[in-house]
């Protein structure tokens, strides 16, 4: 979308300017975003990487494993994996 400006000179001249906004389209179209391979990208996530300074897709098991790097995950996922993995596991210590 163009936008216009018209403005009375000294002169009693016009002058006419017109700015046309650029709107990316994509994400590859920005900046401080570092997109390749897109296809397959499938189920990415979109992270900022300081060392880059950019934005960057990365795999959604990397997002969780970071956080159980620096202990960041939320105590209510930690619980509701304690449950989920204590219904799988079934430990028989036989009779005596």
């Amino acid at each position: 979308m163009a936008d216009f400006s018209v403005r009375l000179n000294s002169g009693n001249n016009f002058t006419v300017t017109q700015e046309k906004t650029v709107v990316a389209e994509f994400l590859s179209d920005l900046a401080d975003v570092a997109v390749s391979n897109l296809p397959a990208s499938d189920k990415y996530v979109l992270t900022y990487d300081a060392s880059l300074q950019k934005y960057t897709l990365v795999p959604a098991d990397q997002v969780l494993q970071s956080a159980a790097e620096d202990a960041q995950l939320p105590q209510e996922f930690v619980d509701q994996l304690d449950v989920a993995l204590d219904d799988k596991i079934d430990v028989d210590a036989g009779g005596f």
